[in-house]
Order: structure tokens, then sequence, then C-alpha cells
């Protein structure tokens, strides 16, 4: 009997990303720069996997507040438990799928960004960023 030491294939193979999820993002992104904060806006990507069809679904998202204090970190890590509870309250899905990040003039890779990137790794096997350009 052979057996096969070949590594399994990734689960994910295609993103799919909703056009409201879109929307929400080009509208955070665009608001925060118009009232002239920091051009650097972050959020949450929420959606599914489907196994069946090695797809990973964007089907809802919301953004966090810009913080590095630990406090803030803390403020943004309760906020998104308070509205996991709220979407899975009202059928919305709400597993954490990923994060969105904007960008202005190719900022975006960073120290912070990388350890977002890493963070995310750590909790969940499969997960995206989403890069929005300004």
């Amino acid at each position: 009997m052979a057996t096969s030491s070949a590594t399994p294939m990734s689960t994910i193979q295609q993103v799919e990303i909703t056009s409201q999820v879109v929307m929400k993002v080009t509208r955070h992104c665009h608001h925060e720069l118009e009232k002239q904060m920091d051009p650097h806006v972050n959020g949450v990507l929420l959606g599914l996997i489907n196994e069946n069809k090695h797809v990973l679904e964007v089907t809802h998202c919301f953004p966090l507040m810009n913080s590095d204090t630990d406090e803030g970190m803390e403020i943004n890590r309760e906020y998104m438990l308070e509205m996991e509870r709220s979407l899975r309250q009202v059928n919305i899905d709400y597993q954490q799928v990923g994060f969105y990040q904007s960008t202005y003039l190719n900022t975006h890779c960073d120290r912070n960004f990388l350890d977002s990137v890493f963070d995310y790794l750590e909790e969940m096997n499969e997960a995206i960023a989403l890069i929005y350009g300004s």
C-alpha cells in the first residue's frame, strides 16, 4: 500500500468579495481622507469559507478606530466582539476572514501592516488582507 507524502492543498483557491463590501471600504477610506484625518484607515472583513467550492466569500465589513495605544486596541477588540454578536443576532455572516487597510502613496507595507497580517494568520489559517489605494 503506497502512502502519499504530498502536503494538502490550501482550502482556499478563490476569493469573492460582494459589491457592498467594496462600496463600504471605499466610502470609509474616502470619508477619512475628506476629513483630512489619518489617511490610513482599517477595518474587519467578515464572511464564509465555502470548503466545498474552495472559496472565501467576503460578505460584510465594518471599520475600526485607528489607534496605536493599548487602550485603543482594547476598545477595538471590544467593538469587534460586540459587532460580531450583533451581526449574529440578525443572521449576517460574522466570521472574521481578514482585514482591510487603506494606503496613501503606497505606504502600506510597513511594520504595523506586517504585524497585522501575522496576527491574523496566527489566529486563523486562511485570511486575506485587502489594500485600498488612494
